[in-house]
Parts: structure tokens; sequence; C-alpha cells
């Protein structure tokens, strides 16, 4: 059976799945696994803050992922976090890095993989303002 990588792996124990029921589900992206039906990728975003296509806030991202969630995600880490990072739209080591540290900061779970625990954590760049997710949408 395939083994996973470690992006796929952190995602995965992000979602809370044992590994022997992950490992069945390792021979396909974490697009195409249960795992996405819990909680789905993020895909697009509302202007501020990544979403699933659905239009839902509660997705997951990490290393691979790209697009306009991944740069609604770098906006809000430098403008609002103090990360030095670039806004490019690839979630790269540096993306996992500037969210290891606010999850690092925030106390919670610290993966490397953007989901709901370090969207409510993070503050979110609204025009010229930073807000929290609860005080915004939540």
């Amino acid at each position: 059976m395939p083994r996973a990588t470690n992006g796929t792996e952190r995602a995965l124990k992000a979602l809370g799945l044992a590994a022997a029921s992950a490992t069945a589900a390792l021979a396909f992206p974490l697009t195409a696994t249960a795992a996405s039906t819990a909680i789905p990728s993020c895909t697009t975003t509302d202007g501020v803050i990544p979403a699933s296509s659905s239009g839902s806030h509660y997705c997951v991202m990490g290393v691979g992922n790209g697009g306009s969630p991944v740069t609604a995600l770098q906006r809000s880490l430098r403008a609002c976090e103090g990360q030095s990072i670039a806004v490019d739209g690839i979630y790269g080591p540096a993306t996992r890095n500037a969210v290891l540290n606010v999850q690092r900061r925030a106390g919670i779970s610290q993966d490397g993989v953007y989901g709901p625990q370090t969207r409510n954590a993070m503050s979110w760049h609204v025009g010229a303002d930073c807000v929290g997710y609860q005080y915004g949408w939540g």
C-alpha cells in the first residue's frame, strides 16, 4: 500500500483520521479522500477568508495548495499576523512556517496545515483593518 507524504500525513492528522483509516485513502490526493467530505479543501475565497466550493469557511489546505484561497491567507498572515512572507498564491514552506507561527502563538495544534482552528486563531485583513473571525463572520 502507498505511504503518505509528510504533507498528507499532517493534513490527515489535522482532520483527526487514525493512521489505519488514513492509509486506505492514501492512493488518492487529500481532496479525493473521505476526509475531504468531512472537511473540504479550500478552493475559493469570499474575498477575505478561504472557503470551500460551497462557500463554507470550514475548509483545509496545506503545502501544495494554491490560488485565491492561499493568496487570501497569505495577505492576512502578512498584514495582520506580522509574518514576512510573499503573497504569491502558493502554499509552500514559507506559508507553512507562517501558519506554524500563528498556531504556536495561539496554543493550538502545530502542524502547519490551515483549518478551522487556525482560521479562528487568526486576524483577517479587511480593508484597512484586521479583525478576528468571530468578530466578522463567526
